[in-house]
């Protein structure tokens, strides 16, 4: 074989090889396209057909609490400011946004015009409302500051040996660190979140991220009331327990002397019957 010939060979041999590596590095992007697309087809399909059921369950829900007049009458709503923290009673908790004005809201929740991904996105207020017919306006005290970051309690907890210790510090700093944003801060810290998507029931759901972009704490009342819930309903479980363990033991206790007294009677019978 010629030197031609073989430098031939070994040029053909490295055009195959970067095509077998560019057909490599182009095939898990292909299939992960296609298990992606998949995913948003579902999504689209679930999406379409619950979502609609929870517009009409809210908007039943929010009718019966008029009736009731637990809500404000429609006809009587503030219109909210910009930068305005605004919430929606759904069925089974509240959901929270930060109005972004010309009726659009930033919010934490499932964007239907984007596969129904649960995201921070901007929406109308139609979409944010999801059948609930009012909205309240949350009050701040209106006390300006200069913008801080705190972390997330679920993270700040993490660096302490004790918890309870962990949650006395977090309320001092909560207080001590308080600072109510303005109106134009709020907005911008809102949609500079825009496209997140690290959704956390517990750790970072709508009411964080919209109590966090008014005063820079990522708390949520709901979930503490919740976890506050079911820590005295574990309190409750473990004194009931303990109380019917030491009524069981009184149990056992006296059924033990009766069966001990009942024992000594049938010894004195039957040593008085000899």
């Amino acid at each position: 074989m010629t030197e031609l010939e073989k430098t031939g060979l070994d040029k053909n041999e490295t055009e195959e090889d970067a095509v077998r590596q560019e057909q490599d590095e182009i095939l898990p992007d292909t299939i992960g396209d296609k298990i992606e697309t998949k995913l948003n087809e579902i999504r689209d399909e679930i999406g379409s057909r619950i979502n609609p059921v929870f517009v009409a369950a809210n908007k039943f829900s929010s009718n019966v609490r008029q009736a009731l007049d637990l809500e404000t009458d429609p006809g009587l709503l503030e219109d909210p400011e910009y930068g305005d923290v605004i919430c929606v009673h759904r069925i089974g908790y509240e959901h929270y946004g930060i109005y972004a004005g010309a009726n659009k809201v930033i919010h934490y929740d499932i964007d239907p015009s984007d596969h129904y991904k649960i995201c921070i996105h901007q929406a109308d207020m139609e979409e944010f409302l999801n059948g609930s017919l009012v909205y309240s306006i949350c009050e701040f005290p209106k006390v300006y500051g200069r913008p801080t970051e705190e972390i997330p309690f679920a993270e700040f907890r993490k660096k302490f040996a004790h918890p309870e210790k962990a949650q006395t510090l977090w309320d001092v700093l909560k207080i001590s660190n308080y600072h109510l944003y303005t109106p134009e801060e709020t907005v911008i810290r809102a949609r500079e979140r825009i496209g997140e998507t690290q959704y956390s029931l517990w750790t970072n759901n709508c009411e964080h991220f919209a109590i966090w972009c008014k005063t820079g704490i990522s708390e949520s009342h709901q979930i503490e009331d919740l976890l506050s819930a079911v820590a005295e309903t574990g309190r409750q479980i473990r004194k009931g327990l303990q109380v019917g363990l030491e009524l069981a033991a009184d149990f056992a206790e006296e059924v033990g002397k009766r069966i001990e007294e009942r024992e000594k009677e049938q010894t004195k019978q039957g040593t008085n019957s000899v």
